[in-house]
């Protein structure tokens, strides 16, 4: 009976080891990598064209995905503003039925040496 239960329990956490956490976030790659790269340079454009700085992408270094009330893009990215290229996290929180009310999409811009985060809300 013991032995049962101590199989059991390494069943349990072998299955809790090997399966991935819901709402966790997740690599990108393939096809789901070239959409969030596709929403990164809307994003930055889009930036740009406001009182925001003009961001170009020099390196996607990576891409995760999270799904939270929406979906979180987090790039860790290196980013050009025409001067200086800066390691930066960019997050993308895009939740679609708020984009009738225009705060469906959030951009958060955070770059190395830089104090304040940039956020905005469109």
């Amino acid at each position: 009976m013991q032995a049962m239960k101590v199989i059991f329990v390494l069943g349990l956490a072998l299955a809790a080891v090997s399966a991935s956490l819901v709402g966790a976030p997740r690599p990108l790659e393939g096809d789901d990598l070239k959409v969030a790269e596709q929403q990164l340079s809307t994003a930055l454009s889009k930036l740009a064209t406001g009182d925001g700085p003009s961001y170009e992408v020099v390196n996607l270094i990576s891409v995760t995905s999270q799904v939270v009330a929406g979906t979180l893009r987090t790039f860790k990215v290196e980013l050009s503003d025409g001067a200086d290229k800066k390691q930066c996290t960019v997050k993308i929180w895009s939740q679609p039925w708020l984009e009738e009310k225009g705060t469906g999409t959030n951009i958060k811009v955070q770059c190395e040496g830089d104090e304040a985060e940039l956020d905005r809300t469109w």
